[in-house]
């Protein structure tokens, strides 16, 4: 029996309001093959974002286990964690994304650089190629534009060949034939990604389509 490439049981999370402890995730349960193409739906402030971070090793679950490839995270220390998203995972997120004082050339040779894979300018051209964003590459992140800059993000998450990319709105700032082109381009690699839309056309084109309600997660 092949092991999922990520698994969650029973995963809860709550945060801290000034009226006590405000449910997130309440018992949440689903698994990502390798390779596959997993999208998520759900109404803002669902915990969309939140799911991303848990699964990411970013945020401890209240309850429940998380596991990569069938080793919990919670075995990790924050070291192992930060080693498993360096080698394994590529992390997209809305914004803050970029580092502001590094070209958009530099942000990705870092990335590049801390996954372990050295190949300089000739890798970080390759994937700002890929992105369509090459001709940016001088450029520091406010000097382009949202759409450029969630492709230059995309490329930084990428750099390490992660094994899962996670992406929350990966084009939502994306014009519909650019937008089109790079989810090609994403779902022709053999990476598993779960990424979050509220786009329902592009979320119907994942193998698995994911829904997040009311702190549950179900198929539709």
């Amino acid at each position: 029996m092949t092991t999922p490439l990520v698994k969650l049981r029973g995963v809860s999370k709550s945060f801290l309001s000034p009226g006590g402890g405000t449910p997130v995730l309440e018992g949440v349960d689903f698994q990502i093959e390798s390779g596959q193409k997993v999208s998520l739906i759900g109404p803002s402030g669902s915990g969309k974002s939140t799911l991303l971070s848990l699964i990411a090793g970013l945020l401890p679950p209240d309850t429940g286990d998380i596991e990569f490839d069938g080793v919990p995270l919670s075995n990790l220390d924050d070291d192992g964690r930060a080693a498993l998203r360096s080698r394994e995972i590529g992390i997209a997120l809305q914004s803050e994304n970029l580092i502001p004082f590094l070209t958009v050339r530099e942000n990705v040779e870092l990335a590049l650089d801390y996954g372990g894979r050295r190949s300089g300018r000739a890798g970080a051209r390759e994937l700002l190629d890929r992105m369509g964003v090459s001709h940016r590459a001088s450029h520091l992140p406010r000097q382009v534009s949202g759409g450029e800059s969630q492709r230059v993000a995309l490329a930084v998450a990428m750099a390490n060949h992660p094994r899962l990319l996670l992406a929350d709105e990966m084009v939502t700032q994306l014009d519909g034939l650019t937008a089109g082109e790079v989810v090609s381009d994403i779902f022709r690699t053999d990476m598993a990604i779960l990424f979050v839309t509220h786009d329902t056309t592009l979320a119907d084109q994942a193998d698995v389509r994911l829904c997040l309600r009311n702190g549950q997660v179900v198929t539709r």
